[in-house]
């Protein structure tokens, strides 16, 4: 809106110039050309009507004060005065702004400092700095939502900047306060389960100026990613990946809380939420697979991950050993139900013989489960087909103590922990909601 107003203040002006030179050339002649720039230094000289109607600034745009008199620098032992600062392009109008700031007057400073940073020919530094105290007015007058953007628009246009550290903390403050009404609902939802609570009336609409009009918990996940991606190893990346991993946790999307967890995991393992991420992780990580029809790798990062609990956190494993032995028994069942799944399917399909190395596998891999039953039982039943499908290929055909399944020495057991009461049950229940990290 300053620069459009800028630019509507500067057509009247050169239209004003134009018509007083015509008239000036008119009246006098050629000759009289001479002194129209006399005359309309005069007239800018006089208060003229369009000085009066504008005196609010309608049309032009509102003045910066004058640049404080005793600016000075420390130089050795002793303060001069800062000259620099004065000769680079906006760095007057940049120090006028300041005033007004120091003066506590936002608004008149935020109009300032947005018009110097939107201004192209100023030098990045005074660009940058400009923007950024453009965003700090904003905060000031509790206008969250905007002063967010721009401290997001900042640190795209200045991602290597002097202000980068300090955008990145006030963008995760504001975040963080958007986020007290979701943990509001999970209290809420707590006592629901609790039967103290029998609805939950949705928060959807805020007509205060501190929070977004709508989705204000997409708002805040979206200035958190941008917190880690503009600081990955700094001090606020661990908080950010997991207050998000918690939020889609609590929404039941468990593949994007499983990626949030594994990164905090993977790129800050001495975080001090490191350990509740692990236990979230592997819980999303098996609920996130949809059964053991369907694709397995979740599986299997589980159990790397849980490999990864034990020989890097002792203390963890040492108190979560119940959770773990009940992770790893569920991880067990779930793969030795689909490979048992694929033995079926060979079988249904009349393929003997893959059916019968698929149930080989299930019977060496998965000892003391129920699936271990099964495929031998099968593997009996399908013994006689085997052999039959055999003995067409005589340079083929295996011994009778050769046979699959009747030589083979004793199957290990699962790799679990030593409990009393043994791998067995649910996965563990859900930990707490969202651990404020302030």
């Amino acid at each position: 809106m300053s620069t459009l107003l800028s630019t509507v203040s500067r057509t009247v002006r050169n239209a004003r110039q134009l018509v007083l030179v015509g008239a000036t050339c008119a009246g006098v002649g050629i000759g009289g050309c001479q002194s129209a720039e006399k005359s309309e230094a005069k007239a800018e000289a006089s208060p003229s009507w369009i000085a009066k109607i504008d005196r609010y600034h309608w049309v032009t745009a509102t003045p910066a004060p004058p640049p404080p008199a005793d600016n000075l620098i420390l130089v050795g032992d002793r303060l001069e005065p800062d000259t620099k600062a004065v000769e680079a392009k906006g760095a007057a109008e940049l120090a006028g702004a300041h005033v007004l700031y120091r003066d506590g007057k936002f608004s008149e400073a935020e109009t300032v400092f947005h018009r110097v940073a939107e201004n192209t020919k100023n030098a990045p530094p005074i660009a940058e700095e400009a923007r950024y105290y453009e965003a700090e007015c904003l905060r000031r007058q509790a206008r969250y939502p905007k002063a967010s953007d721009t401290y997001a628009r900042m640190l795209n246009d200045f991602p290597s900047g002097a202000y980068r550290e300090q955008a990145v903390q006030h963008m995760f403050e504001i975040a963080n306060y958007w986020l007290d009404d979701t943990r509001k609902e999970m209290e809420e939802y707590k006592e629901k389960r609790e039967g103290k609570r029998w609805v939950i009336w949705p928060d959807i609409l805020h007509f205060e100026k501190t929070k977004p009009f709508l989705d204000e918990e997409g708002r805040a996940l979206e200035k958190l990613e941008q917190v880690r991606y503009n600081d990955m190893t700094g001090p606020l990346a661990d908080k950010a990946l997991f207050l998000a991993g918690s939020v889609k946790f609590f929404r039941q999307e468990y593949k994007e809380a499983d990626f949030l967890y594994s990164q905090l995991v993977e790129m800050h393992p001495n975080s001090p939420y490191v350990e509740q991420a692990l236990e979230l992780s592997i819980i999303s990580k098996l609920l996130s697979t949809g059964g053991a029809a369907y694709d397995g790798r979740k599986v299997a990062e589980a159990r790397r991950l849980v490999d990864t609990a034990l020989r890097n956190y002792p203390e963890f494993a040492h108190k979560k050993g119940d959770f773990l032995n009940r992770q790893l028994f569920s991880i067990t069942m779930q793969q030795a139900e689909k490979d048992f799944e694929v033995a079926e399917f060979y079988r249904r399909t009349g393929h003997p013989c893959s059916a019968y190395f698929c149930y080989e596998i299930v019977r060496r891999r998965y000892p003391g489960t129920k699936y271990f039953d099964l495929a031998i039982k099968h593997m009996e039943e399908l013994r006689d087909k085997v052999e039959k499908s055999e003995a067409g290929q005589p340079s083929t055909t295996m011994p009778a103590d050769k046979r699959p399944g009747e030589s083979l020495p004793p199957a290990a057991s699962p790799n679990l922990l030593p409990g009393p009461s043994g791998p067995s049950g649910p996965p563990a229940p859900l930990p707490p909601g969202i651990v404020n990290p302030r």
